[in-house]
């Protein structure tokens, strides 16, 4: 019997290594959305955590600062771009300022003082919410960290990197459709000020760049919306 329970219980991991494996070669074979690419299923390089950990002491910054505002007049001056489905050419959208509201430190907020025409990003994106959370929390703890997550029947794949002068993590979520064939369903792209060529340190983990695609389901094409940090509109 026990020869039996031990040759069992070896037939179902072998199955279900199988079933991870084959679902994650399907994911590396998935386009993403837009411009971001898909890994394949990997360990983090030795390169990669170090951006991966400089973006989350950044975010880790961040936060503590949001969370230590007394009040919610201190402000930061954005841009935004948007490009709908329907959109031959990207519209840029007027300047804005956003009040940012830490009226519960779970869910750091950019409240914007004037009404936008499209969506702009509301969420303070930090080491504690969003994309990162998982990746900085594995970070923390440990020297091998994987660019795949199974949430549920959903993946995340994430690749961290260096565009433009800037520490960068690109988030892709994945979900099965009609068919059961895993299918991107958005990308996400985000810049993080940590260099003080880039800022003074106190806003470091601010989100220079922030890109969300996503899929047109009448098209190939891809809908996006940029937005874009300007500067400080208060001394903090």
């Amino acid at each position: 019997m026990k020869y039996l329970f031990t040759t069992i219980f070896l037939a179902a991991t072998l199955v279900s290594c199988k079933a991870h494996k084959d679902a994650a070669t399907e994911v590396a074979q998935t386009p993403g959305v837009g411009p971001i690419q898909i890994s394949k299923e990997r360990i983090f390089t030795d390169s990669e955590m170090v951006i991966g950990r400089r973006i989350c002491n950044a975010l880790k910054n961040k936060r503590q600062l949001f969370e230590g505002l007394t009040t919610q007049n201190e402000a930061f001056r954005f841009k935004g771009e948007y490009k709908g489905c329907s959109m031959s050419f990207p519209q840029n959208l007027t300047e804005f300022t956003a009040n940012i509201s830490n009226a519960t430190t779970s869910d750091l907020q950019y409240i914007a003082t004037s009404s936008r025409p499209y969506d702009y990003f509301k969420d303070v994106l930090t080491d504690q919410n969003g994309a990162m959370k998982s990746i900085c929390e594995n970070l923390s703890v440990s020297n091998s960290v994987s660019n795949y997550s199974l949430s549920g029947s959903s993946y995340v794949i994430v690749n961290l990197l260096i565009s433009e002068g800037y520490d960068r993590f690109e988030v892709t979520k994945l979900s099965k459709d009609t068919n059961n064939n895993y299918k991107a369903v958005s990308s996400e792209g985000v810049n993080i000020l940590t260099q003080t060529s880039q800022t003074i340190p106190k806003f470091f983990g601010v989100e220079k760049e922030r890109t969300l695609y996503l899929p047109c389901s009448n098209s190939s094409q891809t809908s996006y919306n940029k937005q874009t940090w300007i500067a400080a509109v208060t001394n903090f």
